[in-house]
């Protein structure tokens, strides 16, 4: 094994490790998928996706999306996130920054790792936020 890639592997390694820890909250699989949308924020605000919300927590989300969407993305972006917890008809409309993208089992699609902006509008949210988490689905082991 070259020392090249030894240290593409360590580095690999301690990038698995770095989002094993980096999640603070328990995440919830929801009972009912639900759509996300996607928009750009600033400059960008034109910019719109749909995605397939997988799970959510308190501080992030991930979905998933097709692999032409995230060709616009790029980890460290902010994006207005808007959806819905079933059975809960609030809609949340909070950012997001894109923390990791990822294959999602095909080349057509990637799962998008994403952390709530900690704003002004994420504590106005959150209690809401909180209670329909509670409602919404079945809370997923880290282990």
């Amino acid at each position: 094994m070259t020392a090249s890639l030894r240290d593409n592997r360590l580095v690999e390694a301690s990038n698995i490790a770095a989002v094993a820890d980096r999640r603070r909250s328990p995440r919830r699989r929801l009972h009912q998928p639900s759509e996300v949308v996607l928009r750009g924020t600033g400059a960008d605000h034109a910019w719109t996706a749909v995605g397939t919300m997988l799970n959510v927590s308190e501080e992030g989300i991930a979905c998933r999306t097709s692999a032409q969407t995230a060709q616009d993305l790029a980890i460290g972006r902010t994006l207005h996130v808007v959806f819905s917890l079933p059975p809960a008809s609030t809609v949340f409309d909070l950012q997001a920054c894109i923390i990791n993208i990822t294959p999602a089992g095909t080349s057509h699609n990637v799962v998008l790792g994403m952390q709530f902006v900690a704003d002004q509008r994420l504590k106005s949210f959150q209690a809401a936020l909180l209670e329909s988490l509670r409602r919404a689905g079945d809370e997923i082991n880290e282990g």
